[in-house]
């Protein structure tokens, strides 16, 4: 899991909106935005074009994976060939307590705004479906914001501390909690289901990819600043955990 640091200002794709319903008083709610169409392309509903904002903001990353959701999210590939892939809109609070705070506070849904319109709760992540209609899957084949649903995640990406509290591990690309007692961390992992073995693959072959050239000191130096510094407005994907396996590299080479 990598940190979002959310910009102060909210995405066009919201600004405008907000702006344009609010004096009308209702319609002030997610699923009436995101399924509005947006005016720049026409053919984009509010919601595509908030996705695409999101997806640049997090340098082409699933929030929650590290998995690409830009123009490579067309490469992920299945091994069982039962999945497929798309870019989603993920509320860290779910849209469904977002609404039961608005109506605890007296209002009717979407007559105000409330944590579902609110950008720093909405960030891009993959998303996890059967590979056509007639594929069904279980929950235990899913990961990430389709195994969630709408449990809690208690270590978010937009928590600055969540990057050290997670480590992958380069012989099987699995990740654990850093500390054993950080049970909040644990959770995250069990409820995200993080430990899946079609994305532990693709951390691993991530990982592979960019160790197989660490031989010196400065291999494993450069290869940190390409994991921290986007080019190009993306970084690679998996970048986080590829940036552990290079600093575990100048650690034992101390």
């Amino acid at each position: 899991m990598r940190h979002i640091a959310k910009p102060a200002q909210e995405p066009v794709a919201i600004r405008e909106y907000v702006a344009a319903q609010t004096p009308v008083g209702h319609g002030l709610d997610y699923p009436t935005f995101a399924s509005t169409r947006s005016p720049n392309p026409p053919h984009r509903t509010r919601g595509g074009e908030l996705c695409q904002e999101l997806v640049a903001q997090q340098f082409g990353l699933c929030a929650y994976t590290g998995a690409g959701i830009d123009e490579r999210l067309g490469r992920l590939a299945d091994p069982s060939q039962r999945l497929k892939f798309k870019a989603h809109n993920e509320h860290l609070k779910p849209q469904s307590v977002c609404k039961q705070e608005v109506e605890a506070r007296g209002h009717v849904y979407g007559t105000v705004v409330g944590e579902d319109m609110d950008h720093r709760n909405i960030v891009a992540a993959l998303m996890v479906e059967g590979a056509g209609g007639r594929i069904k899957v279980d929950k235990s084949e899913l990961f990430g914001a389709a195994h969630r649903e709408n449990d809690g995640v208690p270590v978010v990406p937009t928590d600055p501390t969540c990057e050290n509290r997670f480590t992958y591990h380069p012989e099987d690309g699995s990740i654990s909690a850093t500390t054993q007692s950080d049970a909040d961390a644990q959770e995250s992992i069990r409820v995200l289901n993080l430990n899946d073995s079609t994305l532990s693959g693709w951390r691993l072959n991530a990982i592979d990819t960019f160790s197989e050239i660490i031989t010196t000191r400065q291999d494993a130096e450069l290869i940190i600043q390409r994991t921290t510094i986007p080019q190009g407005g993306r970084l690679p994907e998996y970048c986080f955990a590829i940036r552990q396996v290079a600093k575990l590299y100048l650690d034992l080479a101390a």
